[in-house]
């Protein structure tokens, strides 16, 4: 089974060279490490999901909230205690439970979270990974390092597929009256076993696929497709710098 987190698409995000792409990324990522406000950070947030709505459409901002929910409410409930200087907000008894420190440093570490993950997100939904493989090779890197990422970007969502069906295999096979009174642990555990026996299953499949690709041998290797040449690739890293540039300008001049 193929996955990958590609969207295939016609939007502008997905026009764009992708080393274009590949060449700003770090630089729109590094800009939410920049020491700012949260107000800041709000902005270069909002920017990026903007770009995202407008090329993808409003459902595409949920998958990565569906998926960071867990460490997003964490961060909420374990930061302000850690962070206590400023005037106090909210005081339970004696103690001083939530400061205006602790509101900004949680608001900046879920804001940097949101951001980051919105930024790369943007680029791994509208590059596929022939393209991506392509231009990191582009880039000089080494084609063990480029396969490494490959097969990273498409097991993971072949995992979540395998999880979800080997879940429902097991709610269709077990009894609908014992579901909501066994502890978690005994729910998930032997669908996490499951899945664990699909993975397993799958390294002799992935083992004869690298074989058959000639991995790991050391004469040159070539590509059945390659990117596309001309003046593109300056024009989209032109405008995507400016983009950047943009994007990181309110992180600079608070710093």
């Amino acid at each position: 089974m193929i996955a990958e987190f590609y969207a295939p698409g016609r939007s502008f995000l997905h026009r764009w060279d992708a080393r274009a792409k590949l060449l700003v990324l770090p630089v729109v990522l590094a800009s939410f490490f920049v020491p700012s406000t949260p107000l800041v950070l709000l902005a270069m947030t909002v920017l990026i999901a903007v770009v995202i709505t407008v090329a993808l459409g409003p459902a595409q901002l949920l998958p990565p909230l569906k998926t960071l929910w867990p460490v997003l409410i964490l961060i909420t409930v374990l930061t302000p205690p850690f962070h206590r200087a400023g005037p106090a907000l909210f005081r339970l008894g004696a103690v001083t439970v939530l400061t205006t420190d602790g509101v900004a440093t949680t608001l900046t570490l879920l804001l940097r979270f949101l951001g980051i993950t919105y930024g790369f997100f943007a680029v791994v939904r509208t590059l596929s990974l022939d393209d991506l493989v392509l231009g990191l090779r582009w880039f000089g890197l080494p084609y063990g390092a480029c396969l490494v990422v490959t097969i990273t970007l498409r097991t993971i969502p072949a995992l979540a597929q395998t999880w979800h069906a080997v879940r429902d295999a097991h709610r269709l096979r077990s009894n609908v009256a014992d579901r909501g009174r066994q502890p978690i642990v005994k729910t998930y555990l032997p669908v996490l076993t499951s899945v664990m026996i699909e993975a397993v299953k799958g390294i002799p499949v992935l083992a004869m696929a690298l074989e058959s690709r000639g991995f790991g041998r050391k004469n040159p290797r070539t590509s059945f497709s390659g990117l596309k040449e001309g003046p593109r690739l300056v024009l989209d890293a032109a405008f995507l710098a400016a983009a950047a540039a943009v994007l990181l300008w309110p992180a600079l001049v608070r710093w």
